[in-house]
């Protein structure tokens, strides 16, 4: 690859929202048939709408390894507690999927244009509506920018600091140490991605585009190389969290 790559970007330069409920592979059909049922019927008339966003939406889901992750529009606030109860009963008979993720929202903060770099761009570029009204074709669309950027990673720093204590307590499980260094690599191709000219949707694509703009840095190698263990210990978290510069 070279700079800027302008991967994920058309030749106008506009995130390419990759994701369509056409791209979803069989072997994920039911448990998001299962879990959109499950919104509606927890939520009822406070749902607004249901959309699907990552790797199942994009069609590139691997069984057993991936999650399933759903933003949910609701018109007041709603408590979670019972959705997120049967949905580990849900877990339990869907295997293909390790986790089940809501981003849940209320629908006048997402249409607020004051979130448009929030709200607007995720909906527009990174979700494929599958329930109710579709409001993502009420944003523009977007060219990779700052204040896209700056919104995604506004809940970087808080959630390093958690994945922190976690770990001086010793209740970390390897699927949440596993997101965390995920959650780091997106958060630091993010601080670059605009001069990069790129929206990369995927891990890997952020490491390679990380490589070609820090390729002395040992925190990219580290990422990578914690990503592929079957087990990270406690401890070579702690010190790659600990090592992070560039926030």
């Amino acid at each position: 690859m070279k700079r800027p790559t302008r991967l994920g970007t058309d030749d106008a330069g506009y995130v390419i929202n990759q994701t369509s409920i056409r791209h979803v592979q069989p072997e994920f059909e039911t448990v998001l048939f299962k879990a959109i049922e499950l919104v509606k019927e927890v939520f009822d008339e406070q749902l607004h709408s249901i959309y699907l966003y990552g790797s199942i939406g994009r069609g590139t889901a691997v069984a057993g390894q991936s999650d399933l992750d759903l933003t949910v529009l609701v018109y007041e606030d709603v408590d979670a507690t019972e959705l997120v109860e049967q949905t580990e009963q849900l877990l339990t008979e869907h295997p293909e999927v390790i986790k089940i993720d809501y981003d849940i929202g209320r629908l006048d903060v997402a249409l607020n244009p004051a979130n448009r770099f929030e709200w607007g761009f995720w909906l527009r570029h990174l979700c494929t509506c599958v329930y109710g009204e579709d409001v993502s074709t009420r944003f523009s669309r977007m060219k990779p920018d700052a204040r896209v950027s700056e919104a995604l990673n506004q809940d970087l720093v808080s959630s390093i600091e958690a994945a922190k204590s976690k770990l001086f307590r010793g209740q970390m499980s390897h699927l949440e140490k596993r997101s965390i260094v995920k959650r780091v690599i997106r958060g630091w191709y993010l601080t670059i991605n605009v001069k990069d000219e790129s929206f990369a949707t995927t891990v890997e694509a952020c490491l390679a585009i990380l490589q070609l703009y820090f390729p002395e840095d040992q925190l990219v190698a580290q990422g990578e190389a914690l990503l592929r263990q079957d087990d990270i210990t406690n401890q070579q978290l702690l010190d790659y969290l600990n090592e992070i510069d560039w926030i």
